[in-house]
């Protein structure tokens, strides 16, 4: 008998242990992340899916950030990604390639192109040059796939990316024919096509630094409501000050320049999410619809219904008392019971009003499916881009309007890079 309590608690256990994490599993690790106290947001991460492709690319990306040089689960998950990688086409997104993982998650083309960019980074931190370029062909390759003009994925973040892990192997010419590609994409930038004409300096130093705390989706208000499809009604929002940012070293200062476009990670992660999965997912919703409304119309009739009881026992209760009164010829009590009878039916009102309020909120929250949307947190809303013709000291960012809240990583490569953080979500 005593066996019994220790399966149970052991089944509890791994039920808790393969759950998905959900938004509020992340607060306390975004909270960390929003003050740019990196090892902190590491610590914090949820726990629930450890080995997924999410929890590791989350975790290497944090880890890089703060100068780790750990990337074993990483390196796995690379390899794993070339073996499961499919590719598709659609009416609407006319081709596209994606990775389903083991726990369900369709990995999409940005994340899947920035864990080769980051792996290839960790290579070249350690000074494992020919792995990083290894990476850094593989992730050109797929932003670089013969599709059509519509469904191909290329992004000039990415691309200024790629540039970077180029830089760091010592490649200057394949950086460039990166930086160009950015500039093809984004033609107003004259700092990526002053990147693009001019090399990085040998003894120089490129800097790249993450910007925002991170989009996050939410139901979207303006779009028509479709009970079948909630995941076309998602949308993500950022919450990024878009800050001008400097870099000073000693005498010498640096003039970062703002790229914007991640936004573009997501929006696509949300087209591809709904292209691949989709009679699964409107399933799946429709399923969810059902039950919430069988539900919330259950618990609803429920409130209403004694909603209008406590308030006919109240009106009753006021009628007894004015006959009461009646009998006792009592002005007084004749007018407590008007009084109750009034109260009864005012209270009656308002509770019959707040039950139907609840009800629409509880709906409208179980429908919410953006609590549970998943994709790769802690990715930037944009970035900033700069270079220093010389070898730097003791850098520190700052910013036209004063002090930022920022983590800066020692530089590293053949050709010195240097990568930051900062939140730009609230002072310092």
């Amino acid at each position: 008998m005593r066996v019994l309590p220790v399966w149970f608690f052991f089944l509890i256990f791994t039920i808790q242990c393969t759950s998905l994490a959900k938004r509020q599993d992340y607060e306390d690790s975004l909270r960390s992340y929003k003050k740019a106290a990196i090892d902190n947001a590491l610590t914090t991460l949820p726990r629930n899916e450890r080995k997924g492709f999410i929890a590791v690319l989350e975790k290497a990306h944090l880890s890089f950030l703060s100068g780790g040089k750990e990337f074993r689960d990483l390196e796995s998950l690379a390899e794993a990604s070339k073996e499961r990688l499919r590719f598709s086409a659609t009416r609407t997104l006319k081709s596209f390639f994606y990775m389903e993982s083991e726990d369900g998650y369709y990995a999409s083309e940005a994340e899947i192109i920035y864990l080769h960019i980051l792996l290839g980074l960790y290579y070249s931190r350690v000074e494992e040059y020919e792995k990083a370029k290894i990476q850094a062909r593989y992730a050109g390759n797929l932003l670089s796939g013969e599709w059509s003009a519509e469904g191909q994925f290329d992004d000039p973040t990415l691309r200024l990316l790629l540039a970077t892990l180029w830089l760091s192997t010592g490649a200057r010419e394949e950086a460039m024919v990166d930086f160009r590609r950015a500039t093809q994409m984004k033609p107003q930038s004259s700092s990526i096509r002053s990147f693009a004409n001019e090399m990085v300096p040998l003894d120089g130093e490129f800097i790249f630094v993450f910007g925002g705390p991170g989009a996050e989706p939410e139901m979207d208000p303006s779009a028509n409501l479709n009970f079948i499809r909630g995941l076309r009604n998602l949308k993500f929002t950022t919450s990024g000050k878009q800050s001008s940012l400097l870099l000073v070293d000693k005498s010498k200062s640096v003039q970062l320049s703002l790229e914007k476009g991640t936004l573009g990670w997501y929006d696509r992660h949300l087209i591809r999410d709904n292209e691949i999965s989709e009679l699964v997912q409107d399933s799946k919703y429709f399923q969810l619809m059902s039950a919430t409304a069988i539900k919330e119309g259950t618990k609803g009739t429920l409130k209403v219904t004694g909603s209008i009881i406590a308030s006919a026992s109240i009106i009753a209760l006021g009628a007894g008392i004015v006959y009461v009164g009646g009998e006792v010829h009592s002005e007084h009590l004749v007018g407590l019971g008007f009084i109750t009878m009034f109260v009864g039916y005012q209270l009656g009102s308002e509770w019959v009003k707040t039950s139907i309020r609840q009800t629409k909120e509880n709906i409208k929250e179980d429908l919410d499916v953006s609590n549970e949307y998943r994709y790769v947190r802690f990715f930037p809303e944009y970035v900033w881009i700069g270079k220093s013709k010389t070898k730097l000291n003791e850098p520190i960012l700052t910013s036209n309007q004063g002090p930022v809240t920022y983590h800066l990583t020692p530089a590293m490569g053949k050709i010195k890079v240097r990568f930051g953080f900062v939140p730009d979500g609230q002072n310092p």
